[in-house]
């Protein structure tokens, strides 16, 4: 089953990580096999780190997953029971489309971690927490109406 939204305790929804697509690094090299964590770095800023492909943690190497319009605010037992249709179509696949993050390939690149010294993995570390950080503000901020 899809990983639904959560809600912290200040009230704030999670986005659902089907809804997105947005990336922590600016691009995958994937001839290099590096990812390139920004645009433009400071001087002397480490801006490239070795990667690795690990299964889609958004549909579990399946390569496709539940349209998220149908059920990112979660489905009940009722909505199966209320439409026997809707419940066929939604255990068979009728309502799957390709992953939003791994577009179908059912691999997705991360941080060769086990390559980096520790400078550089608690740098990677601060950029993706920078990230996540940013996108609940924004979660929040939507929820806020602003």
């Amino acid at each position: 089953m899809q990983m639904q939204s959560v809600v912290h305790s200040a009230g704030v929804r999670e986005m659902d990580r089907r809804e997105t697509n947005q990336k922590w690094y600016y691009s995958f090299d994937e001839k290099r096999m590096v990812i390139i964590l920004k645009e433009e770095p400071e001087e002397g800023e480490v801006n490239e780190v070795p990667a690795k492909y690990e299964v889609c943690g958004t549909c579990n190497g399946k390569g496709s997953h539940v349209n998220p319009s149908i059920d990112s605010n979660g489905l009940s037992a009722e909505d199966f029971a209320e439409d026997r249709d809707f419940e066929e179509m939604y255990f068979s696949g009728g309502f799957d489309v390709s992953c939003n993050e791994c577009k179908g390939n059912k691999v997705v690149p991360e941080v060769n971690w086990d390559s980096l010294t520790q400078e550089e993995k608690d740098h990677v570390t601060q950029i993706i927490d920078d990230h996540y950080a940013y996108q609940m503000e924004m979660a929040w901020e939507r929820k806020m109406g602003w």
